[in-house]
């Protein structure tokens, strides 16, 4: 018999995540195939890189430090956890690949950055708040073992001129690595979301080159801010991906041209709008050229899910993948990855279903809370037409995805999509515009992973939306229309397996 205090405590150990384990897996609303981690607290991607036959992501996560401020006691601090994958589907947990140090020196954890687009040696920047923005290399080609460089902070959070020391992203070029760091510049005639520019030759010695663009106030509001900047090619354009904090927690784009070391910005888009629950986004190119995107689903709570998650032991998710191309006509194209199809069991489908004016139609065989539908709906006279998920039997509780042809929008109903109390969207409903074209019909493909819908409108939008259905029977499909009779096409529906790690 072994003497007490290890194997004891390894035990208790193992009991508890037992019990975690357990008890997360009976949350309904849990999702099942998106990512996320086995447990915790997530926000933000931090850095996504296709290297040596994998895919991988980082993300920012909660762990345990000793509190300076409080001794005997822990502090939950920010650090960069990492997965990868063969095939955008199932995903490999590996240790976190940045973290604070316990010896107090980076007492308020890693925020947010990015991987170094097409460095020679897998590179994450990220700012380490009252330091500045830091720098680490990988080791090895798992990227499991990064290195920190000793001349952290390269750009100190305390220095003076007028841009903002705040979360980068970057990319090289040319022999050159270029970083966008903060999400404010103070030169005037960039006020508004702005970031700025820094070059170096050697990831250490870094110059500031000014304001990268310069935004407008017809596509964005004077308090808007461009966070966690991602800049990449797509088709014949560039696009600028950023994270905005105010008015209300989103995820914003332009694309443009980059000439002569800046972006000339041409168009300006959002991917979450107010009600839903997108922010925090990256994107990688993979070998076929693919741009893949990846972005943080919060929960729908004033405190983005950190009560939620210290309640049921989990919070947050990363979306599914998805495929961003620049279209014929020079806006953005959005699609889920195709990888995703290997996901799909018990397929059925109908064809041919007239929806009444002011009416609706049950599809009971397409029921579920962990689906994936695909619809064609032809809206002929109907000023409203779309398609109802999450239904109770009795009618309590329903999401409603409604395409409005004479406003040009696509609507998330929310009034009825939960009884619980706590939920409070600010809105009754997340609203993004769609412009279909003359005689195209609507063609959705809706994702439901318990808590998360993803929408994806005819291969040009996509809209990310937390549901929390409080009744286990509310999963009822049920196609809508207003105003006027219409038809859908074809219904398909697929159950989707489970890809979490557990």
């Amino acid at each position: 018999m072994s003497s007490a205090d290890g194997p004891v405590e390894m035990g208790t150990l193992v009991r508890h995540a037992r019990e975690l384990r357990e008890r997360i897996w009976r949350d309904p609303h849990r999702p099942r195939y998106h990512l996320m981690p086995p447990e915790g607290f997530v926000n933000d991607a931090n850095g996504a890189i296709y290297w040596n036959g994998r895919y991988h992501v980082f993300y920012l996560a909660r762990s345990p430090i000793p509190d300076p401020d409080n001794p005997g006691a822990d502090r939950w601090v920010e650090v960069w956890d990492h997965v990868s994958s063969a095939d955008l589907v199932r995903w490999t947990y590996h240790p976190p690949a940045l973290r604070p140090r316990h010896d107090g020196s980076t007492p308020n954890g890693i925020w947010s950055g990015g991987a170094v687009r097409g460095a020679p040696e897998p590179t994450l920047v990220y700012y380490v708040p009252g330091q500045g923005i830091c720098l680490a290399v990988a080791e090895d080609d798992d990227l499991i073992r990064w290195r920190e460089l000793e001349q952290n902070p390269v750009i100190p959070a305390d220095a003076d001129g007028e841009f903002v020391v705040y979360d980068p992203g970057g990319w090289y070029e040319d022999g050159t690595y270029r970083l966008l760091v903060g999400n404010r510049n103070n030169r005037p005639g960039y006020e508004g979301d702005c970031t700025s520019l820094f070059v170096s030759r050697d990831l250490v010695d870094w110059k500031y080159e000014g304001p990268f663009y310069q935004s407008r106030r017809e596509w964005t509001d004077l308090e808007e801010d461009a966070a966690c900047p991602e800049f990449f090619p797509v088709g014949d354009r560039h696009m600028l991906l950023f994270h905005g904090h105010r008015p209300y927690m989103q995820c914003h784009y332009y694309l443009g041209r980059y000439v002569d070391g800046r972006f000339e910005a041409e168009l300006h888009g959002r991917m979450n709008w107010p009600g839903g629950q997108l922010g925090g986004p990256e994107a990688l190119t993979d070998p076929n050229g693919r741009v893949v995107f990846f972005g943080w689903v919060y929960e729908a709570a004033p405190d983005f899910g950190w009560g939620r998650w210290m309640e049921k032991g989990w919070a947050g998710a990363m979306t599914l993948p998805r495929i961003l191309s620049v279209r014929d006509d020079g806006t953005l194209g959005i699609a889920p990855a195709p990888e995703l199809e290997s996901l799909r069991r018990r397929p059925r489908s109908v064809a041919n279903v007239s929806i009444p004016a002011d009416g609706e139609v049950d599809l009971p065989e397409m029921a579920g809370d962990t689906l994936e539908l695909a619809l064609t709906i032809d809206p002929a006279q109907a000023e409203e037409v779309g398609v109802k998920v999450r239904c109770a039997p009795g009618e309590s509780e329903e999401t409603c995805i409604v395409y409005v042809p004479a406003k040009r929008k696509l609507r998330i109903e929310l009034m009825k999509s939960t009884l619980d109390p706590h939920i409070n969207y600010g809105v009754p409903a997340q609203t993004a515009p769609l412009t279909l074209n003359p005689d195209e019909p609507l063609e959705l493909r809706v994702f439901l992973d318990r808590s998360i819908m993803e929408v994806y409108a005819n291969g040009r939008q996509c809209m990310t939306q937390r549901v929390y259905p409080t009744h286990a029977d509310s999963l009822g499909v049920r196609l809508l229309a207003r105003g006027g009779a219409a038809k859908a096409v074809r219904v398909e529906a697929w159950d989707m397996n489970p890809a979490a790690p557990w």
